[in-house]
């Protein structure tokens, strides 16, 4: 459809155009939300003051997935784009009665900030970011600036941008003025074509409710990690008479650009994220506790939770990583566990101090997982034995701690050791981990697990969503909302969901694994049913969160979300689906192999964590080590 919209384009291209002062050459109006034209040469003096722009054609932009209900609110934004010989400038306003800055740490996206997109390259099909695209958000916490080339930049390759401007209040807002010297980036001429995007970030009160966009390829906000979705502007030489025509996709182009997606170095990208997972989370210095050990959360004020423990633990057996796998796991038994019961209290701060007690089911779970891998390496003379605590030891006994505590009637499985409802009032069903259980009675040579794994398939398959292979975030053991729960006990609606948000996205990967590893009927099954819903989406709904009806929640895509239904594609079978979001997921990793981390922020370690998962299933890094330790 955009390669459609571009050969459209040049047919339905308007051509009257603005007036410039300066030679009083018309400039082309280009095509809105598709085409700019850029005028040059034009004397522009970055200084913070805009009447040099008077002439240069403006665009007003008020369009987007989220817009605002009050005009002088966020309400809209312009832009303007000129060039000299050898410099691109570049100035956006915003209205903006009340300046939200400075509240969000460097997510300025989540607050007052406006961003720009160039593409450099000539490639306007690549679907990933490589050298030569550049995102830039510039915020109004640098209002007031007086040192241009001292900008606080954020977006991917901005670092590598020689940008410098003023950022300023205006009468109605506030905007910026920059410029960008090309030499040796761009050579600036009549017709030369880049890819152009440009953004708003709003927040009427604090977080952001505003999000405005200038291309109209651009539906569900992906131009932080698509450069497909950019527009187009092209150098207009004043003087001239010939209008340009933006460029078509090329002949070979069927599907994907041209891009090789056969070849892609997945366990390369695997390897590279799992070492920027370690610097962010486990080996960041001060923040993380002088290398506590932990797994730190930089979301959650660089505390660490236990969940992240087990993802911690599954990543660097996987990895064959012994010596981060015991850092991890030493760290866990000396600061998190609770000796009354075995399991983990579930959240300490970056001193060691607890700060959430009791456990969370998905946490051990992992561990223990991980700790009977880490036994099977020993056992094929991969790894050394813990000198202190064996870790098949260690399995065994918080296989039992699980079974007491975190499971009641020796078939629901409850959210942590100190809920109430004995597993049938709420339940987590992205705890549900039946490939994790076969795994666990094969270990001990029990058979307890059994009835945990029926009733868990039973529960899935009694949720609203079950007929499209989607599951709440929380819901009763018959499968439906624990509403009742959540009042009686003070527990806010919004922490008791009944859709698939940011706890049930996490289901695709549990169930998935129990068709891949065990080939399970009834996974299987229900991977299928995710399958076909995803399949049937248009493109603006497709990969998202989703009610139980299947209505997007959200209106973008990342990481965590390509990560996670790539399993449930893998687990399906279906290749057509796989290399769909193979591709998707792909598009999130220009910052993977030198930066270490996926999407174009590593602010956020769940997202990181379930992206790496979806990743290493696809690469063949994460299998199941335990059936291979004969």
């Amino acid at each position: 459809m955009k390669r459609l919209l571009v050969c459209l384009l040049v047919l339905t291209l308007a051509v009257p155009g603005f007036a410039l002062a300066q030679g009083g050459t018309p400039v082309p109006a280009g095509v809105t939300g598709e085409l700019l034209y850029i005028p040059f040469p034009v004397a522009i003096a970055v200084e913070g003051d805009l009447s040099d722009w008077a002439d240069v054609p403006h665009y007003t932009v008020d369009k987007g997935p989220n817009l605002s209900g009050d005009p002088a609110e966020n309400g809209s934004f312009t832009v303007a784009l000129a060039a000299s010989a050898d410099t691109f400038y570049i100035t956006m306003t915003m209205a903006d009665r009340n300046i939200v800055a400075g509240q969000h740490g460097t997510n300025f996206w989540n607050e007052n900030s406006l961003e720009f997109y160039l593409n450099l390259t000539g490639d306007f099909y690549a679907p990933v970011y490589t050298k030569g695209m550049y995102q830039v958000n510039i915020n109004a916490a640098d209002i007031g600036n007086t040192d241009p080339g001292a900008l606080t930049l954020t977006g991917t390759n901005s670092d590598t941008l020689p940008l410098s401007g003023y950022v300023f209040k205006t009468d109605e807002g506030w905007g910026f003025e920059a410029e960008v010297p090309l030499a040796g980036l761009f050579e600036i001429a009549h017709g030369a074509e880049i890819g152009f995007q440009a953004q708003a970030n709003g927040a009427t009160q604090t977080d952001r409710d505003v999000k405005l966009i200038w291309s109209n390829a651009d539906t569900g906000d992906t131009s932080w990690q698509d450069p497909t979705v950019f527009g187009r502007a092209i150098f207009y030489e004043l003087g001239q008479t010939d209008v340009p025509q933006p460029s078509g996709p090329p002949a070979d182009d069927e599907s994907s650009g041209g891009f090789d997606w056969a070849g892609l170095p997945w366990g390369e990208i695997v390897r590279a994220t799992w070492e920027g997972y370690k610097a962010n989370y486990i080996f960041c210095g001060e923040q993380c506790g002088n290398n506590l050990g932990l797994v730190f959360d930089p979301n959650m004020g660089y505390q660490a939770v236990s969940e992240g423990v087990g993802y911690g633990l599954l990543m660097a057996v996987m990895m064959d990583d012994q010596a981060t796998f015991d850092t991890v796991y030493d760290a866990a038994h000396d600061i998190m566990l609770d000796p009354a019961t075995g399991l983990l209290n579930w959240r300490v701060d970056n001193t060691g101090a607890i700060t959430g007690e009791t456990s969370a089911t998905d946490a051990e779970e992992d561990i223990a997982a991980a700790l009977i891998f880490a036994q099977s390496r020993v056992d094929r003379g991969e790894w050394a034995q813990h000198a202190e605590r064996p870790y098949g030891d260690s399995a065994n006994a918080l296989i039992d701690a699980i079974y007491t505590y975190e499971v009641a009637d020796g078939r629901y499985l409850t959210p942590g050791d100190a809920w109430d409802g004995e597993g049938q009032e709420i339940l987590n069903l992205s705890y549900f981990a039946p490939a994790w259980y076969r795994i666990f009675d094969d270990f001990q040579g029990t058979d307890r697990w059994q009835p945990v794994i029926t009733y868990g398939y039973r529960s899935l398959f009694t949720t609203d969503g079950a007929p499209l292979g989607l599951a709440p975030d929380w819901s009763t053991s018959d499968g439906g909302p624990a509403y009742d729960y959540c009042d009686a006990h003070g527990r806010e609606r919004s922490a008791c969901l009944y859709e698939m948000t940011f706890d049930a996205i996490r289901v695709p990967w549990r169930i998935g694994l129990d068709c891949l590893w065990f080939d399970e009927a009834r996974a299987c099954q229900w991977s299928g049913r995710t399958a076909e819903f995803l399949k049937a989406l248009p493109p603006d709904q497709f990969g998202r969160l989703y009610d139980m009806d299947g209505v997007p929640v959200v209106s973008y895509q990342n990481e965590m979300m390509d990560g996670m239904w790539l399993v449930a594609s893998l687990a399906s079978g279906d290749e057509e689906l796989q290399q769909q979001l193979a591709q998707q997921l792909y598009t999130v990793t220009g910052n993977a192999l030198t930066e270490g981390y996926w999407g174009g922020s590593a602010q956020y370690y769940f997202n990181q964590s379930l992206a790496w998962f979806g990743a290493s299933l696809l690469s063949g890094d994460f299998q199941n080590l335990y059936s291979s330790a004969d």
